[in-house]
């Protein structure tokens, strides 16, 4: 009994001496790994992105330029709230622009084609008017005037008729009306006309052709 007691005593001592090594060089260990190690003793890149908690690392802890594309993840970066309202902006400049010139091609409805002032048909442009054609049958000059006022024009001026029928060719062999009127001596009103060569009046009751003039328009 006593022997099995010493031997007992000599395992349990040495299994304590053992124990008590392993804890002593396992606490030197972790001083020395905490003494001794570092930020200097870390490898570059030996430190993966996920194995950093949250929270450890500050602005004032990483320097400029230490962080690559490869360590941080894009997709879970923000838009910088100056940055977005540019982006907005720019897509608001954008869609103005575009709406501004699409309006431009148009005004009222109405295409660029559809505002081109012209002649209306059966006229032709001289002198900034629009001309009849053709000769329109003979009336009285009131009736003329009438007629001209009627379909959205007029008689031609005295010196306009003049200049129209001065051009090469023959543009009124007969007298043509005029607009203007003259009083005569006589108190009377006489309406001027006008063939290739003479200008005239209607001393007594008359009737000549005309041409009515017309300005341009869409």
């Amino acid at each position: 009994m006593t022997k099995l007691r010493s031997r007992l005593l000599r395992q349990l001592s040495l299994a304590n001496l053992l124990a008590g090594l392993a804890l002593f060089f396992a606490l030197g260990g972790i001083g020395y790994a905490a003494a001794t190690i570092n930020g200097n003793a870390i490898k570059q890149q030996t430190i993966g992105a996920g194995k950093l908690k949250k929270g450890t690392l500050t602005s004032t802890q990483v320097k400029a330029n230490a962080l690559t594309g490869s360590v941080i993840d894009e997709s879970t970066l923000n838009i910088v709230p100056s940055a977005q309202t540019a982006v907005s902006a720019q897509t608001a400049t954008s869609a103005k622009t575009a709406t501004t010139a699409e309006e431009a091609e148009t005004l009222d409805g109405f295409t660029p084609e559809e505002l081109q002032v012209s002649c209306p048909d059966d006229t032709s442009l001289y002198g900034g008017m629009c001309w009849d054609d053709q000769v329109r049958p003979l009336k009285l000059w009131v009736n003329a005037a009438i007629e001209c006022g009627d379909d959205g024009g007029r008689l031609p001026t005295l010196g306009e008729l003049v200049a129209y029928v001065a051009q090469p060719g023959t543009q009124a062999a007969d007298p043509h009306w005029s607009g203007d009127v003259i009083d005569l001596p006589s108190g009377k009103e006489h309406a001027l006309t006008r063939n290739e060569t003479t200008t005239g009046s209607d001393v007594s009751p008359a009737i000549f052709g005309f041409r009515c003039v017309f300005y341009r328009s869409n």
